[in-house]
């Protein structure tokens, strides 16, 4: 833009749209003549006028599109504060160029885009002027401008000529512009426009068809999930194919079905009791679980639960499937753990855990347990097995009467489960399944200690188990008087201890002390244990009163693989009050050593078994944690 247009651009539109004259600018009359101002230019503070003839400085202040002059609070002045508008605004006084005339006001010339000016070839010729009167001279009232619409009638600023001596000379400038002046589209452009406009409607017709045709000469295929971090998903399996997200996972045929059933008892004919969507409060449920969803437990999309029945009445065997599908993968993981910490814990009246196993290559991750669930002299086993498949989590409880079915067994029956959901539910479908020997999985409020869940139920009544907090040992606990050691004060690293409780024992106070110790290593932790086996062995010769069995050695597999060797005894001491009875065990798991302390009464008492069973788990649990 050349300096002839830099100068304040005036519109011919009156202000009250009832008197708006397309045709007339308003030359408002005795009004004294501007003061000659330079051409408008950036100042100090940054003022310039942009494209659009909006003046903008460093603060900020504009004028808008209209024309409206608005200073750093927004308030129109002009250029001594004053000069009102005819309804009482103050604007802007215009600015007036070195040639000291005001511009002539043309009819409106829009090109394509509705704003360009037209060429100076165009504008009014040259004439000479007069000399300035008070009727040239006189200021232009600003309007607010209107917003622009391609409008043959609409007016614009052209660029500055030199100005005429009458009104009537601007206006047959104005009418030879008008006749000479091409429309504001030109055939060309149109025709331009209407070629492209059909050209793309062809592109896209032809995009289309090529689409619809290439969609019907592939062959179909399904969506697909990823597998999980490390797994190799549905690649080698033989699972369904995968659905997306929102899809549903499971179906009947996604359950333990009478075939699968036949691993966990060749010998009896299977039949499928009752399968129901969604678990029920009153419903059954796997051992260890409850009635209540675990806490913790995200809430999954599907849920289906099937019983099924061996031959053999009342004894045979049974099994529950409980399987459940997730959005995601993060959540069936999350599921997985609290499935997994629910087991471990096995915080249910009547039932404790027997035994743990460690099982691969079934599914991503998988665990199993065997728990015991004892009602007075009625027995149950159940053999428990947890598997997390893409984002769908199965729980199978296989029991019977008094012995458990095998772990490899149900293993081997969730195996087959696991092919047929692996592809849909984005799991891993390959190999076959590995069980060894292991500890529960984690549980309780305080890893490293027995759960209520690994002592048995003991009394006449059904009762969970009570635990109290961690503590240092107490220098007055003396055990079975037999031990030759201070636990309170023993050479280790650190020692804590833990006193479990069946609140209805009443006055028996029957309880069960556990104190951890570490040591500096494994060797001095082995040291320690056969130096309290040596005591307990020859306790009869040094207390007259004292009487023990012959130390048993229990032996388990902890984390890691981690070794876990001790001994267990009765050892009785008689008193004028009669003889009192304490079951001792003590065993090394590494550099950790675990001391279990019994004191039965009455009725109040396990078996040997029992015992053996609680000794050896009180050091699996040790090693789930670190020194």
């Amino acid at each position: 833009m050349d300096s002839d247009t830099r100068g304040e651009q005036f519109s011919m539109v009156d202000q009250e749209p009832a008197t708006y004259r397309p045709r007339r600018a308003y030359i408002e009359p005795d009004a004294e003549p501007a003061q000659p101002e330079r051409p408008a230019q950036p100042d100090r503070n940054g003022t310039a006028t942009d494209l659009s003839g909006r003046g903008i400085d460093r603060n900020g202040s504009a004028t808008d599109r209209n024309g409206i002059g608005t200073d750093r609070n927004g308030i129109g002045a002009g250029q001594n504060g004053s000069g009102p508008y005819r309804n009482g605004m103050g604007p802007t006084r215009p600015s007036v160029t070195d040639e000291d005339y005001p511009k002539p006001l043309y009819r409106d010339y829009s090109q394509q885009n509705g704003w360009s000016p037209p060429a100076a070839s165009r504008a009014a010729p040259r004439q000479e002027s007069d000399p300035p009167t008070e009727e040239t001279m006189s200021p232009i009232a600003f309007t607010p401008r209107r917003p622009r619409v391609k409008d043959d009638e609409t007016t614009t600023i052209l660029p500055r000529s030199r100005p005429t001596k009458h009104r009537t000379q601007a206006l047959d400038a104005i009418d030879d512009y008008e006749d000479d002046e091409p429309t504001a589209l030109g055939k060309h452009a149109k025709l331009a426009l209407i070629v492209g406009a059909v050209a793309a409607v062809v592109v896209i017709g032809l995009v289309i068809g090529y689409s619809v045709l290439s969609v019907g000469h592939q062959p179909q295929s399904q969506p697909s999930v990823s597998p999980p971090a490390g797994g190799s998903g549905a690649s080698g399996g033989t699972g369904q194919a995968g659905q997306g997200a929102g899809g549903a996972l499971l179906s009947d045929g996604s359950m333990l079905s009478v075939g699968q059933a036949k691993s966990l008892a060749p010998n009896r004919k299977w039949k499928v009791v009752t399968t129901q969507r969604a678990a029920k409060p009153d419903g059954p449920t796997a051992a260890c679980f409850g009635g209540e969803p675990p806490e913790g437990r995200p809430t999954p999309q599907q849920e289906i639960v099937r019983v099924l029945a061996g031959s053999g009445g009342k004894s045979g065997p049974k099994a529950l499937h409980n399987a459940t599908a997730y959005g995601s993968l993060a959540e069936a993981s999350q599921a997985y753990v609290v499935a997994s910490k629910t087991v471990g814990s096995c915080a249910v009246a009547g039932f404790y855990i027997e035994s743990g196993r460690s099982i691969g290559k079934v599914g991503d991750q998988a665990l199993g347990v065997v728990v015991m669930e004892a009602d007075g002299k009625k027995k149950q086993a159940h053999s428990v097995v947890v598997n997390r498949t893409g984002r769908v989590l199965n729980v199978i409880d296989a029991v019977q009467p008094t012995r458990a079915i095998a772990i490899d067994a149900v293993a081997k029956a969730l195996e087959q489960v696991n092919r047929v959901q692996c592809g849909a539910a984005g799991g891993q479908c390959d190999g076959r399944a590995a069980v060894t020997n292991g500890p529960p999985p984690i549980g309780g409020d305080e890893p490293g200690f027995l759960t209520v869940g690994d002592l048995p139920p003991a009394g006449p009544k059904v009762e969970l188990w009570v635990a109290t907090q961690v503590e240092l040992p107490k220098d007055e606990f003396q055990g079975s008087q037999c031990e030759g050691v201070n636990w309170a004060t023993a050479k280790a690293k650190s020692r804590a201890s833990r006193v479990y409780l069946l609140p209805e024992s009443g006055k028996n106070f029957f309880g069960l002390n556990e104190v951890v110790l570490t040591m500096k290593d494994s060797k001095a932790a082995g040291k320690l244990v056969d130096r309290i086996k040596s005591k307990l062995s020859s306790c009869k010769t040094v207390k007259l009163t004292a009487s023990v069995t012959k130390p048993k050695k229990v032996t388990g597999i902890g984390a890691q693989k981690t070794k876990v060797t001790g001994w267990t005894t009765v050892v009785s001491q008689k008193s004028t009050q009669g003889t009192a009875k304490y079951r001792v065990g003590i065993v090394a798991a590494g550099s950790k050593v675990t001391y279990t302390f019994l004191n039965p009464r009455g009725d109040y008492d396990f078996s040997n078994r029992q015992w053996n069973t609680v000794a050896v788990r009180a050091g699996q649990r040790a090693t789930q944690v670190n020194e």
